[in-house]
């Protein structure tokens, strides 16, 4: 954080997210670094527990990461007598702990608190509660769906949120009042009583309308809902090669990512159906660039292949996508990926499922095309899925397309990078939130 002496109408903002890995705390870090080159905004952001870095690490000793560590672990054993299956425990959060945010120091003297993700036993919705009784501007940006529903992050085909939840599919004994209904109204009754100065940001206008759909927001709340991307350091990822796709003999790199190879919704096995149906086309150059920690074992590929493992690092990944022709995202749910971002910012294509915000992140055809998109089938059959083996047909024509359709794909997705996704603008358009 820099000094802003000088400046007395400088606006003082204190980001909060619960761990110092994943989609969200990048976003937030990247856009609290981004606010804080603004002459009128001092920005700072608090991570619950994680890794050290350029950010303040509230567990920063054994004993507080001992109870950081504790706080989860609590509210996953509670919640142990309502899951269904093991598969959901870490896909739902009743925000039963937290810790007594509203009493920091770094809170109290704030203009702005910015929530990005709370849960992980950070913020317990009493605490959320408190933190909006303070009558201080809270804006939240939603990285997930769960600001406003019962407690998933994503309803996986779920429309129960629209109206009060209950039900939830998550539960092993789903009911009109079950824990999704209890929470459900709890959100709905504190966003009634102290959500006055509580606005929310959405990353993608998929996400805002589902958010808009959520009958725990008042008429106030929906009505407060802004579209902004999350930012990223269009200077830092940038192209490293616009030149190279004629070059005899070079691999053609598919890239896939994931934290979790394992977590089906991310959508490994289709990606997996995707490289070995091209390979059976014909394709024998075809190589596929893996990033993600291995929980599946054996991968199951038949072209050649890498696997690089979890990436935290921005350099490495960078690296990542300098090596890659298409980035793949087969996920089966998505809001807006940081990865897709990235990727185009280096001039790399995306081939994608069309869900949730990505269709917003993707020119699919005509000049401007950044890459391919198709509609995800809700069967759930795999080496049948019409669409799936649309998304081959379309990679099989870019394999062997012209150096110049190519190349000029490649500038498109550099060029829609800088227009909607550089930091400087992002946090402009944050501090016109804050100050609304």
């Amino acid at each position: 954080m820099t000094s802003k002496t000088g400046h007395s109408n400088a606006l003082k903002v204190v980001h909060l997210n619960a761990s110092s890995a994943g989609g969200a705390f990048v976003a937030a870090q990247r856009l609290s670094r981004a606010l804080d080159q603004l002459p009128n905004v001092e920005s700072s952001h608090w991570v619950f527990e994680g890794g050290a870095g350029d950010f303040q690490l509230w567990a920063d000793g054994w004993v507080k990461k001992q109870w950081a560590f504790g706080l989860h672990a609590l509210e996953k054993l509670d919640f142990l007598r309502f899951e269904r299956e093991k598969s959901v425990r870490f896909a739902f959060s009743h925000g039963k702990t937290g810790v007594h945010v509203s009493a920091w120091q770094s809170i109290v003297e704030a203009d702005v608190i910015h929530l990005h993700w709370i849960n992980k036993g950070f913020v317990s919705l009493p605490g959320l509660r408190q933190l909006l009784a303070l009558n201080k501007r809270v804006v939240w940006t939603c990285h997930d769906m769960w600001p406003f529903t019962g407690g998933c992050y994503h309803p996986r085909g779920c429309n129960h949120f629209e109206a009060s939840c209950g039900n939830c599919h998550y539960l092993k004994s789903p009911s009109v009042g079950d824990l999704s209904r209890r929470v459900f109204s709890a959100k709905h009754d504190l966003y009634a009583a102290v959500g006055q100065n509580l606005s929310f940001v959405t990353p993608s206008q998929w996400l805002k309308d589902q958010a808009l759909k959520s009958g725990a927001l008042t008429n106030f709340l929906r009505g407060s809902i802004s579209v902004i991307p999350n930012p990223i350091d269009t200077d830092y990822f940038y192209p490293g090669s616009l030149d190279d796709s004629g070059i005899e003999g070079k691999p053609f790199t598919l890239m896939f990512a994931a934290a979790n190879l394992g977590n089906a919704a991310k959508g490994f096995a289709e990606f997996r159906w995707v490289c070995n149906e091209l390979v059976a086309r014909g394709f024998s150059q075809v190589q596929a660039l893996i990033v993600g920690e291995n929980r599946i074992g054996e991968l199951g590929l038949n072209c050649k292949y890498r696997e690089l493992g979890f990436i935290k690092d921005a350099e490495q990944m960078r690296e990542a996508y300098w090596q890659t022709d298409v980035y793949v995202t087969t996920s089966h749910e998505e809001n807006l990926p940081t990865t897709i971002m990235e990727s185009l910012s280096c001039g790399v294509p995306v081939a994608a499922f069309a869900v949730g915000g990505i269709p917003e992140m993707v020119v699919a055809e005509g000049e401007y095309q950044t890459g391919f998109l198709v509609p995800k089938s809700e069967v759930g059959l795999v080496t049948t899925d019409i669409f799936l083996d649309q998304l081959v047909q379309e990679l099989s024509e870019y394999i062997v397309a012209p150096e110049s359709r190519v190349h000029r794909i490649k500038q498109n997705c550099r060029a829609f990078a800088l227009q909607n996704y550089s930091a400087n603008q992002i946090a402009l358009a944050y501090e016109q939130v804050y100050r609304a």
